[in-house]
């Protein structure tokens, strides 16, 4: 819970200052952090910064980037992949990718897609899709609910919430069609750009106006259970 924040963190803020200072030390601004370490001249300094980068890498990719793969492989045949299995398998995926594009940078694999450039656009695009989803989830929970939740409520039907929210459907419409649009049409270029950030707050602010004038959401949960107080020995 705090080693993974802390070390992200370092590292994400460690990138941003070396990209910052790459101007002035050797005379353009790199972004790529291997590209920079690749014109140090000490060699000392170029093996420690390597081993800083494959402790970055195996940071994040371990605590972070393997765990949804994992969890995916293992649902398509739960049977015959465990947890195990299902690590080894999206190791093999992320190694024969990764070697297709270094394979291409250098010449030996025809140019072809990018795979840099084509997990950009995909990570992109999703990103698109889960802001949304995550505008309308905090607009749900803390404004309209009031973060009061029947929780048993949530896995009935006829019961305290509707088996459809229309709001719902609405305010993720909307960002993801403005999405569409951007791309197909080549306008609002900001508004893909910065997926994320502009479909969740469009998707929150559809979705507390929608779920207002539609009332498809209650306005609160009903109020949690408390235990009561034993009775005081007289």
């Amino acid at each position: 819970m705090i080693g993974l924040p802390l070390t992200m963190f370092f590292f994400a803020a460690l990138g941003v200052v070396l990209t910052a200072a790459s101007e002035t030390l050797v005379g353009q601004t790199v972004a790529d952090p291997v590209n920079l370490i690749g014109m140090i001249d000490s060699p000392f300094w170029v093996v420690l910064a390597m081993l800083l980068i494959i402790i970055a890498t195996l940071s994040t990719n371990t605590a972070a980037n393997i765990v949804s793969p994992t969890n995916d492989f293992q649902n398509i045949a739960p049977k015959l992949i465990n947890q195990t299995r299902g690590v080894l398998l999206t190791g093999a995926v992320g190694v024969l990718l990764m070697g297709y594009d270094l394979l291409q940078k250098a010449g030996i694999i025809p140019p072809g897609v990018s795979l840099e450039q084509m997990y950009s656009n995909w990570l992109l695009g999703y990103s698109s899709l889960l802001g949304p989803i995550a505008g309308i989830m905090a607009v749900d929970y803390f404004l309209i609910k009031k973060q009061r939740l029947d929780v048993p409520s949530l896995y009935m039907d006829n019961h305290a919430y509707p088996a459809v929210n229309i709001a719902g459907f609405i305010a993720f419409g909307v960002p993801v069609a403005l999405t569409l649009l951007s791309l197909l049409t080549g306008t609002m270029n900001w508004f893909y750009d910065y997926g994320w950030f502009t479909g969740s707050a469009l998707g929150a602010i559809v979705y507390f106006v929608a779920s207002q004038v539609l009332a498809s959401s209650p306005q609160a949960g009903p109020a949690p259970i408390m235990a009561k107080e034993p009775a005081e020995q007289r």
